[in-house]
């Protein structure tokens, strides 16, 4: 259960309306049916107009829901002395070519800024925006792909779109087995050609399971 999940059910519980907690904590109307996460900082102001909620249960499903008589006196900046970790996902610096394959260095954890992770997707493992034309319409060029590695060849989904990191650089493409080469396919293939790759020049491949567009 996702932390505005819990908060809306505590509401519920309590009888409080969507409304009336918009009115109370200053927050936009819908705030709480967004995706995100709510944040350290709404969070304490959360628990400077809730004072009740129990933050073990709220945390870390311990407890009950609502505080007892006996700690009901706790202040809001016990909120500060929990731990509260956002799960986040690292977004790969570099663009995935949706055309041909162009030559890029390698980088690292430390090179990737670290996003909060979309929940409306599955399991996924980082985030990369692909330029190019050559996968429309299934991919529009500024499309932030996310992707899941596939660590064990034996699993991977011939046919699908993946990320294929390559000793010539990253590329997008749907890719079907070739023997000792993956063959690469456009959804632009009037204008791209497909083009193999050696499995031995193959770092690593992902599953493209989701998209973000921005209009």
């Amino acid at each position: 259960m996702t932390d505005k999940e819990k908060l809306i059910k505590y509401l519920e519980y309590k009888g409080i309306s969507k409304n009336q907690f918009y009115t109370k904590t200053g927050f936009s109307v819908g705030f709480l049916d967004k995706g995100s996460s709510l944040g350290v900082d709404k969070l304490k102001i959360v628990i400077d107009n809730y004072h009740d909620l129990n933050l073990d249960w709220f945390f870390y499903d311990d407890s009950e829901m609502l505080k007892s008589e006996d700690n009901a006196h706790i202040l809001p900046l016990e909120i500060e002395k929990k731990e509260y970790k956002e799960e986040t996902r690292p977004r790969i610096p570099m663009d995935a070519a949706a055309g041909s394959l162009t030559a890029a260095d390698g980088i690292t954890i430390d090179d990737c800024e670290q996003l909060p992770v979309i929940k409306a997707f599955a399991r996924y493992d980082f985030t990369i925006f692909a330029r190019g034309d050559s996968m429309f319409p299934e991919y529009h060029s500024g499309d932030e792909l996310a992707c899941l590695y596939v660590k064990n060849t034996t699993f991977i989904q011939w046919g699908c779109c993946h990320v294929l990191d390559t000793i010539q650089g990253i590329v997008v493409k749907r890719i079907y087995d070739d023997g000792e080469y993956i063959l690469c396919k456009s959804e632009n293939s009037e204008l791209f050609k497909d083009f193999r790759i050696h499995k031995t020049e193959v770092y690593n491949i992902a599953l493209v399971i989701g998209l973000v567009r921005r209009y």
